[in-house]
């Protein structure tokens, strides 16, 4: 009697041996996945940081131009030709400035994905392991009998 029962405990000890590879595997592959997508995103934020620091860079010259140049420009009578330069240089600067940082935000928008994969293929993890600790003995392969 003892005897009869030996296939159908080393089916469960295979299964579970099987079982416990496979989550080994999925953890570590989700580890490295986990990895990969944070200096994905650690790279873009230090794009990020990088273009803002240049349009930060960029204003603070402009700003001051653009003072000057309302400063001459209020001066009245020969400055006017400076202050026009003066202020072209400078506006042109800030534009620029917000023109960088406006379309290194989108691109950062755009490619900033954070943890999305890691938690979707995390949720079908979950998913594949509840069906396989939920599976019925009369189920082989995955499939229910049919009847």
């Amino acid at each position: 009697m003892e005897s009869d029962r030996e296939p159908l405990f080393a089916g469960i000890k295979d299964e579970s041996s099987r079982l416990k590879s496979d989550v080994v595997e999925l953890l570590r592959v989700r580890w490295q996945l986990g990895k990969l997508e944070a200096q994905t995103a650690a790279n873009s934020i230090r794009g990020l940081a990088i273009a803002a620091a240049v349009a930060a860079l960029l204003a603070l010259v402009a700003l001051p131009v653009l003072v000057v140049a309302l400063a001459k420009a209020l001066d009245g009578l020969a400055g006017v030709p400076f202050a026009g330069w003066a202020a072209i240089f400078g506006g042109g600067m800030l534009i620029v400035a917000l023109a960088v940082a406006w379309f290194r935000y989108r691109r950062f928008r755009a490619e900033f994905a954070g943890f999305e994969q890691s938690l979707e293929e995390l949720r079908e993890d979950f998913v594949w392991l509840e069906e396989r600790l939920t599976r019925r003995p009369h189920q082989h392969n995955g499939h229910a009998r049919q009847g």
